[in-house]
């Protein structure tokens, strides 16, 4: 369980930036803030819905 405390915490953190309005306005930034934001989505699904095991 504790392996998911960073990507809970990484991901709020993303949260928190968007909605604060605090990163920089550059394409750079806003690629690097989605690809974040998606690898947390993507791990929060995984956990949430964890794949068949076989």
């Amino acid at each position: 369980m504790l392996y998911w405390v960073p990507r809970l915490v990484v991901s709020a953190l993303v949260l928190l930036v968007l909605g604060m309005d605090l990163f920089p306005r550059t394409p750079v930034a806003c690629t690097l803030l989605i690809i974040v934001g998606g690898l947390g989505l993507l791990s929060a699904t995984l956990h949430l819905f964890p794949s068949e095991q076989h």
